[in-house]
């Protein structure tokens, strides 16, 4: 049995927060409790300091953190004493969210003990994407984040990669984007470890029956998430299918926005804007779905498309790097040609045309899912990453 204790760094994580990097905080962190790690996780979005004690090898610390952008700045100059004292009984220091990773690096001065940060992006990427959109789909919020805070990431992000012992890269294609932009990038200390599904929670012992002609998508509302070419795509596809029905899940910027277009495209009977919905009702509704459609224009690695496909339905999303190493095209879901509608409809059109295909499809997508990103397996790379940091330390 592994005797280090692991502390997890991340302002976000569940029920308060949620998204990409509070998903993987959130199942590693059970994950390495079901192996018998001890395991903290220190989080935000508390008005002060609260335990939660889920196991007898997992807890919850949530840390007093401001409710205003950005987040992850309060959450580290809120708490900076307390981590030099909180941290102290821990083995392994684990910054999940390299935003919030720099007064780690900062503390750990005194504490010297080894530091992971896993990497799920990278900024400059985004931004030069976001600039490059049409002048319609920026908003403030996005334009405050993505250009004014920017050089701030970009700080926190030097500084966790520059004082790490090991990083974690979720995807091929952002290990890519890392080489070519951080050239001092240790690959000998670096790991590419995939995003998980926890299939504990995501069961399939549900009743749920498909909807014909249903399609879904969840996210965040913002340009990269590629919603308009989805809508674009339904409009092409409501002749074709009169029952179409098409469900958005998620919040965000663009919101106020999409309903407009959805509006002007006369397609309010086709396509619902749901707003946020809890983890499991989320997936109750993806399993009565035909189909997903995640036509994103950069991710890292979306949990999005491994829970949909999780749930047996094949996925329908542009050719990009990040998508195929998800997505084979024609085996566990669909690839369409990135920004065009037209193959984004065609691609949609094949699968809603014929279940025997989405049925077969689906089963592979879960199969493939359940091999490859599956948490009860991938938590073992970690544990292996915090042995191997763990002795060269102590020797």
């Amino acid at each position: 049995m592994d005797s280090f204790k692991v502390a997890l760094i991340s302002e976000e994580f569940p029920p308060f927060m949620f998204g990409g990097i509070a998903s993987v905080c959130y199942d590693l962190a059970q994950a390495l409790s079901k192996k018998g790690i001890h395991t903290t996780v220190f989080c935000g979005k508390s008005r002060k300091m609260a335990i939660e004690k889920i196991n007898d090898k997992l807890e919850i610390v949530r840390l007093p953190c401001l409710n205003l952008p950005p987040r992850f700045v309060w959450f580290q100059l809120q708490n900076l004493k307390l981590f030099s004292k909180l941290l102290k009984h821990h083995t392994i220091l684990h910054v999940v969210n390299p935003q919030a990773g720099a007064s780690i690096v900062h503390v750990n001065r005194k504490l010297r003990k080894p530091i992971v940060t896993s990497i799920h992006g990278v900024h400059l990427i985004s931004l030069k994407l976001s600039i490059s959109s049409p002048l319609a789909s920026w908003t403030m919020r996005d334009l405050g984040y993505q250009l004014f805070g920017f050089p701030l990431q970009e700080l926190l992000y030097n500084i966790c990669l520059r004082n790490s012992n090991h990083v974690a890269v979720c995807s091929f294609s952002t290990l890519a984007e890392l080489r070519s932009l951080y050239p001092f990038l240790n690959l000998d200390k670096t790991s590419v470890i995939h995003n998980g599904i926890n299939f504990d929670e995501v069961a399939l012992n549900s009743k749920s029956i498909e909807k014909c002609s249903s399609i879904i998508f969840y996210g965040r509302l913002y340009w990269t998430k590629g919603l308009f070419y989805l809508i674009k795509a339904v409009a092409n596809l409501e002749q074709d299918f009169p029952d179409l029905d098409v469900k958005i899940f998620g919040e965000g910027p663009l919101k106020e926005k999409i309903k407009r277009m959805v509006s002007a495209l006369g397609l309010k009977e086709k396509i619902s804007i749901r707003g946020f919905m809890p983890r499991n009702k989320l997936i109750e509704e993806i399993r009565k779905a035909s189909i997903a459609v995640f036509p994103s224009l950069h991710e890292a690695q979306p949990i999005c498309m491994l829970e949909a496909m999780a749930c047996k339905k094949p996925v329908v999303a542009f050719d990009f790097p990040f998508s195929r190493e998800i997505i084979l095209d024609m085996y566990n879901g669909l690839l369409a040609k990135p920004g065009d509608v037209e193959d984004l409809s065609n691609k949609i059109r094949i699968l809603l045309a014929d279940k025997k295909l989405r049925l077969k499809l689906g089963q592979n997508a879960y199969d493939h899912v359940k091999k490859r990103h599956n948490w009860d397996t991938l938590v073992e790379k970690y544990i292996e990453v915090y042995r191997n940091i763990a002795r060269t330390s102590s020797d």
